[in-house]
């Protein structure tokens, strides 16, 4: 690979391995963020702009080609800035999911729409804008129902309801959640993540039949047709119903190999329905009684700021955002996982409370535990917490990598790190 070839990046990260994929493939990088990184030496341009406003990133990057830089390929890892991505892939003739691809992933009632006219296994979709929409529903559909944002991320909003009470309740309070900026209680305030992972122009409450049975999640790289496997993640402990707030992931799957064979092809037959050609996609799917059925699906690697890539290099040997960048470079899309891939997992773990974070107690103890391989932090001292489910989904301060011989060593290791590491409160 040349070095001369110019990557530009749209949105920085806080896990640094990510942001030095692009020099260690030998590329020299352009990164669109509001904020440069720490380390001047993850990057070579840095155009200083809001990653998740499209017209000002497109001024920038068009200026920035003006006065005679050149970019040879387009990528993302944030899922708010896929849409200026796309486009911006598009205009300059690179690699990339198109917009409409984007759209079909991102807009959660168009993948709905796209996967049942496919015939691609998913639950019953609507979408409602009033509360009498959303009434004749449920009449449709019966409950349980589980209402979400039209687009949004993070499991904002997700909430499972079971009569009309519950209905009025979960619909009052995703209607409006794209309008705040902030979620407030106390004197404490923390941002509304749906500034960054809403869509524009799809405001609406999505209403879906509640499907049962065990949750999974598929990551894959694709590209010139090829659709590859980077790992299948077990949820090894139940959602605390109603709401559906991630936690533990365990890799890889102890599925049997048939059904995760049927998990594979469910996904992929969900990404070519809804015209996904170039890029990384983490796919969610419930295994019911009669076979997998697709909750989401969304149009970039799972988890880049959680431990989802790392889970996975522990366990296949195979890092997806290297993977990534090469099929957006328009390399084939060719790797190869461990034979015997190794048991790993993380857990995020959630802060109990409402209040200021002063620092963090057990974390040395955490960190020596037989099986933990990293702790990244989500939050620090002097960060607001506010617990208000499932509006705001955000309360992780800290994210526990693990591996092990077996599944059992690696989630005995993230539950007694849960159990050490405990936030520290300034009230």
């Amino acid at each position: 690979m040349s070095e001369s070839r110019t990557l530009l990046l749209i949105a920085s990260s806080p896990n640094p391995d990510l942001l030095r994929t692009p020099q260690e493939l030998g590329l020299r990088v352009v990164l669109a963020a509001a904020t440069r990184p720490a380390s001047a030496d993850l990057y070579d341009v840095h155009l200083a702009v809001d990653e998740f406003d499209e017209e000002a990133v497109l001024a920038a990057v068009r200026r920035f080609l003006a006065e005679g830089g050149t970019v040879d390929a387009v990528a993302t890892f944030h899922e708010g800035a896929l849409h200026v991505a796309a486009r911006l892939s598009a205009e300059l003739g690179l690699p990339g999911n198109s917009q409409d691809a984007v759209r079909a992933m991102r807009d959660k009632f168009v993948t709905g729409q796209r996967l049942a006219a496919a015939g691609v296994p998913t639950p019953a979709t609507r979408i409602a804008m009033t509360y009498d929409q959303a009434l004749a529903t449920a009449a449709e559909l019966g409950y349980p129902l589980v209402l979400k944002p039209q687009a949004s991320g993070a499991s904002q909003g997700v909430t499972k309801v079971a009569d009309e009470a519950e209905l009025k309740a979960a619909f009052d309070n995703i209607a409006g959640i794209h309008t705040l900026e902030t979620f407030d209680e106390g004197g404490y305030s923390v941002p509304n993540v749906a500034r960054v992972y809403g869509y524009p122009e799809a405001h609406g409450v999505l209403i879906q039949e509640y499907v049962q049975g065990d949750e999974y999640a598929v990551d894959f790289v694709y590209g010139g047709g090829e659709y590859r496997l980077l790992a299948i993640h077990d949820k090894p402990y139940p959602f605390a119903e109603p709401y559906f707030i991630e936690g533990a992931y365990a890799t890889p799957s102890v599925l049997p190999a048939e059904e995760q064979d049927r998990l594979v092809r469910t996904s992929v037959a969900a990404l070519k329905a809804l015209g996904a050609s170039v890029g990384g996609a983490h796919v969610e799917l419930r295994l019911t009684t009669s076979g997998p059925k697709i909750i989401e699906v969304n149009g970039r690697l799972g988890g880049t700021s959680a431990f989802v890539q790392e889970s996975i290099r522990e366990s296949t040997g195979v890092w997806g955002p290297r993977e990534y960048l090469r099929a957006v470079l328009g390399e084939p899309v060719d790797f190869t996982v461990k034979p015997e891939p190794t048991p790993a997992g993380f857990t995020p773990v959630l802060a109990d409370r409402t209040g200021e974070l002063a620092g963090f107690e057990g974390v040395a103890d955490a960190e020596a535990l037989p099986g933990v391989v990293a702790l990244r932090w989500m939050a620090r001292a002097g960060d607001h917490v506010v617990i208000k489910y499932p509006e705001n989904p955000v309360s992780c301060f800290v994210l526990v990598l693990a591996r092990g011989e077996q599944r059992d060593d690696v989630l005995t290791a993230l539950r007694d790190a849960e159990k050490l590491l405990k936030p520290v409160y300034a009230n």
